[in-house]
């Protein structure tokens, strides 16, 4: 009997492991800011580009970043996908490369790094992929050791999202440069969803969630595991994307 049962958890835990290797919440992202003057010609060139060479898991959602460090430029997400597609995925042809490096990177002033991005599921209060046009990025840029600290924040977070009814997907990078989560605040309706404020509104529903008080030790503790914050406002391209 304690043999079946062994048994039984063992395949459990395989079937857990397995399913948890084959999610698909891996989101690889890199960002690319034109010339002076090449805007247009850089958004046609992403846009043949995409819909020549970027299609099923490999397809590309193209945004335009409309504020922050990185203002002006695209932000161009592939997947999420599992790291077993990304364990299976083809070497990119020598056609792809070429054709990147000759109608692309010739329009290109500035090219951000490459990152990987894990969807946290049990954070978020929207799925991986949305539907969006709009969002608020918010970066957390973590101080070492500190994940722990800010999820146990985030965890209270997702409670107070989904009584409000706020859509927010919240991302951790993995091992792609200077540690640290994306909140990906969703605007079903654009810009409008900004004609009502919601600050005053998230603060009371944090305190009915956590206690009296909570929202107000929350933000002390910010300095205590955040180095730094940076926030950015995109749009979604569809004409630029895969199709």
């Amino acid at each position: 009997m304690k043999q079946k049962v062994l048994l039984l958890a063992c395949l459990i835990l395989m079937s857990a492991s397995l399913s948890q290797a084959q999610d698909k919440a891996t989101l690889s992202s890199h960002r690319i800011l034109p010339l002076p003057g090449k805007d247009a010609a850089l958004k046609k060139a992403i846009t043949d580009h995409a819909a020549k060479y970027h299609t099923g898991n490999w397809k590309w959602r193209v945004f335009s970043i409309l504020s922050g460090p990185d203002e002006g430029g695209y932000m161009i997400n592939e997947g999420p996908n599992s790291w077993t597609d990304l364990e299976g995925r083809k070497d990119i042809s020598a056609e792809h490369t070429r054709d990147y490096e000759t109608t692309i990177l010739p329009l290109v002033e500035k090219s951000v790094p490459a990152s990987y991005l894990v969807y946290q599921r049990e954070l978020s209060s929207d799925s991986a992929v949305g539907p969006f046009k709009k969002a608020l990025l918010r970066h957390y840029y973590l101080k070492p050791g500190k994940a722990g600290r800010l999820r146990s924040y985030l965890s209270t977070w997702k409670q107070v999202w989904e009584k409000v009814g706020q859509k927010t997907a919240v991302w951790t990078s993995f091992f792609s440069g200077e540690p640290q989560m994306v909140l990906a605040y969703r605007l079903p309706q654009g810009w409008i969803d900004l004609e009502q404020p919601t600050s005053k509104k998230m603060r009371e529903t944090y305190d009915v969630v956590a206690g009296e008080g909570a929202y107000v030790r929350y933000l002390e503790d910010l300095d205590q595991y955040v180095d730094k914050i940076v926030e950015e406002m995109i749009e979604l391209l569809p004409d630029a994307s895969s199709k």
